[in-house]
């Protein structure tokens, strides 16, 4: 009965609110007329009609092309109303109060008049998009519509029968090479089928895909604009078809039908935009025919030739300069580069010459960075760090960077009010990180890379985490791996050698009691050594913005101990606690799955969605996963209804929240996630969200708290959703989000929550959960 009294506030609450809503959008339009001059009409828009077309696809084709030019534009309006015009006109008439005047400043626009719209410019425009087309000698028609206030006019359309392409001829001009390029052109690539619709677009497409063709087989000085298309619809055996014929222009360059080649390559390694190219010195290397000039080696030769993809005696190619001034651009040594052609005189047997000059103009070679950050982590942490780094870019002379940075940092949990529990820590260590710019590798695969430079990275770190009234850990890192981008979207990773040991020490009571009274937590601190590899793949859309519906996805797999419990096998060391130098190793493979989608909705709004599945395997030497590859759920880039680590796993709850002991022993092997977040701005650089989060983790092994991963894993799902703002300086971004559990473990295993009492204090302190960060959650 309590229930259905509920749903009746509920709908009286939400009733009223859209009787609000429509009074409102009656009183601003009601104040857009009262300015207008008599006769006068606000435009509501062209309304466009199309008759008798050959199919759908057509007519939306149709359609699309017509909106371009139905103009002009009706004032904007934002949930009904005309806001930015009632804004211009309470400005316009000294009536505008200080919102008025915001809101005139950011959006204001001026009245859209019904007998202001020049409907015989519209008319041609759209019978030009017609013929564009191939609807040729189309019937466009209107009529002006008025009611009280406002009108609209509404366009008829009614095409002739379209124009298709019977075939596509070539009129040869005598220069052998470039007739027999732009027929092969046609001949392999086909561009324009036959039976295929006039478009006027596809052929202003297809000439510039032949100009490009062109110009990648020498012919530096071909432009689209040398190629011509004519229509012959006499001689066609329908009187909708045409014959297309393609020829080069009377009056072309000469120089447009002469390929050139490569003939002197020059490379300025160290160059100023002070210095002139006589001044550069006289310290010349000549590898393989290309010149490097430079006052002193500032970068070796030999390690910069390989980056250049053009050779002396190439035909031009502008693909092989993108490609060479992107590799070049990887390095990360150079603040510009430029490549420049220079004609020679003389013109060989009908081929031009063309000089090559690559002006590098390198970054300061060393440097030196010290800041203080205010850092806010995924497991809820938050604190000033203090960080130094120190940066060679050229470290051999072959484009190599070392990287030395250390930090010195304090951190307490934010959220949740454990201010007692001890969730504080200090952190200190060192990284020193060598990255070069090419494969170091016993396999011949250097040269397999063409869209940028591979990477190979030698790491190495130590670090000193002091977890308040706990535990020390220390924390030893050696990697060995490479990294390379096939393209724009995706980046590998592979690192065949990583070895990470962690030493635990100055363990409190406290902790030792928990470890104790938790074995499968005690092993996975007890197995700190592991040796093993690493691979992540990574696509994603969000590096342009290239469409409105992105994609991003990201896979990555961690395998440890398997090669040296392989050898130790071989050796006839078995058992399932095996040991190397007296230390126990981890065995596990680690997978993660991690899918978004960013849909743009208007121009400033966005719904993302996201979905995470981590899976990890214990096996061999171990139970669990090693504590610090363990999932964990909730917090701010995750479930962020809940406190870090306060989920799972399963319906598993601790009975002592407060003691901070629920920190560690709140994960799990298994972790699935889910995420919607719809973003919209609302001043200037204050973004809002509205989201809901899903997710657990859960064990793969049972040990004792009803954690493992079963069947029944969807209804151990916890689900909160909340409201945030964002302070977006494109470049930074401050986050604060706040969310209520919908559904959460309770004494009966996992419950819809059926009360939100926001006025009780007592309920707002278990329910609501605040969460700072910085950057978006995902």
């Amino acid at each position: 009965m309590e229930r259905h009294r509920r749903q009746g506030r509920v709908r009286k609450y939400f009733l009223n609110i859209a009787v609000l809503g429509l009074a409102l959008v009656a009183f601003y339009s009601c104040q857009t007329f009262k300015y207008l001059q008599e006769g006068e009409r606000l435009y509501s828009g062209g309304e466009l009609k199309v008759r008798e077309v050959e199919n759908a696809r057509y007519k939306k084709e149709i359609l699309k092309d017509l909106e371009e030019v139905n103009n002009p534009k009706p004032n904007e309006k934002i949930a009904g109303i005309r806001l930015g015009l009632w804004a211009y006109q309470k400005v316009e008439n000294n009536k505008a109060g200080f919102y008025a005047k915001w809101v005139n400043k950011k959006i204001g626009e001026k009245p859209v008049l019904l007998g202001k719209v020049n409907t015989n410019n519209v008319q041609k425009l759209m019978k030009n998009r017609m013929e564009n087309l191939g609807y040729f000698n189309s019937k466009i028609e209107y009529q002006i519509k008025e009611n009280k206030n406002t009108g609209f006019i509404a366009y008829e359309i009614t095409p002739r029968a379209r124009i298709h392409i019977q075939a596509v001829e070539f009129k040869k001009i005598g220069e052998h090479k470039v007739d027999s390029l732009i027929q092969n052109y046609l001949d392999r690539e086909n561009p324009i089928e036959s039976g295929a619709p006039f478009s006027l677009e596809k052929l202003k497409e297809t000439r510039i895909e032949i100009a490009d063709y062109l110009k990648r087989n020498g012919y530096y000085y071909f432009t689209s604009n040398n190629l011509i298309f004519e229509a012959d619809t006499l001689n066609t055996e329908s009187s909708n078809e045409a014959i297309l014929e393609l020829s080069v222009k009377d009056k072309v360059s000469e120089l447009a039908l002469v390929p050139f080649e490569i003939k002197n390559i020059k490379v300025y390694p160290k160059y100023s935009l002070n210095t002139s190219e006589e001044g550069m010195g006289s310290d010349t290397t000549v590898i393989n025919g290309v010149e490097f000039i430079q006052p002193e080696i500032f970068f070796r030769p030999d390690r910069l030739y390989p980056y250049l993809f053009f050779r002396e005696g190439d035909y031009y190619d502008p693909e092989n300069e993108k490609w060479t001034n992107k590799r070049l651009n990887s390095l990360k040594t150079y603040r510009f580069i430029n490549i420049r052609y220079q004609e020679d005189s003389t013109i060989e047997n009908n081929t031009g010459k063309l000089n090559a000059n690559i002006y590098l103009s390198p970054l300061s070679k060393r440097s030196f960075r010290s800041e203080l950050q205010a850092v806010s982590k995924s497991n809820n942490f938050a604190g000033p760090n203090l960080n130094f780094e120190y940066l060679n870019r050229n470290l051999f002379k072959g484009g190599e960077a070392l990287r030395i940075t250390t930090k010195v940092g304090y951190e307490a949990q934010l959220t949740g009010g454990d201010v007692n529990t001890g969730l504080n820590s200090f952190e200190t260590g060192v990284l020193g990180e060598l990255i070069v710019p090419r494969m170091i590798s016993p396999f011949p695969i250097a040269g397999k890379f063409r869209y940028s430079v591979p990477k190979t990275k030698f790491k190495l770190s130590y670090d000193l985490l002091n977890r308040s009234q706990w535990f020390n850990l220390n924390s030893f890192l050696a990697v060995y791996g490479f990294e390379w981008n096939p393209n724009i979207f995706v980046t590998h990773s592979l690192n065949p050698i990583s070895i990470n040991y962690i030493n635990l020490g100055n363990e409190s009571e406290a902790f030792e009691e928990l470890l104790e009274s938790n074995p499968f937590l005690a092993r996975s601190f007890e197995q700190q050594f592991i040796p093993g590899l690493n691979y992540s793949f990574q696509w994603s859309q969000l590096v342009r913005n290239i469409k409105r519906n992105r994609f991003y996805f990201a896979f990555s797999a961690d395998f440890s101990g398997n090669a040296l419990a392989l050898a130790q096998n071989v050796g006839g060391v078995t058992g399932d606690n095996k040991k190397f130098w007296g230390q126990s190793y981890a065995q596990f493979s680690r997978f993660d799955f991690d899918i978004r989608n960013y849909q743009s909705i208007g121009t400033e709004s966005r719904f993302v969605s996201r979905a995470f599945v981590g899976i990890g395997l214990p096996y061999g030497n171990s139970v669990s996963l090693p504590y610090s590859k363990q999932y964990f759920s909730g917090g701010p880039n995750s479930v962020r209804a809940f406190r870090i680590r306060s989920l799972g796993p399963g319906a598993y709850q601790p009975d002592d929240r407060t003691s901070g002991s629920s920190f560690f022993d709140q994960a799990g092997d298994i972790k699935i996630e889910a995420n919607l977040e719809y973003r919209f701005p609302l001043v200037s650089y204050l973004k809002g969200a509205v989201f809901t989060d899903a997710g657990n983790v859960w064990l793969k092994n049972e040990d004792g708290r009803n954690g493992q991963f079963t069947s029944n894993w969807m209804n151990e799902m916890a689900i909160g959703s909340g409201i945030g703002l964002r302070l977006d300086i494109e470049f930074f971004v401050i986050r604060l989000d706040v969310a209520t559990p919908i559904r959460k473990p309770g004494p009966d295993g996992f419950q819809w929550q059926d009360r939100f009492e926001l006025g009780n204090k007592a309920w707002r302190e278990e329910n609501i959960n605040w969460n700072f960060g910085i950057g978006y959650p995902f």
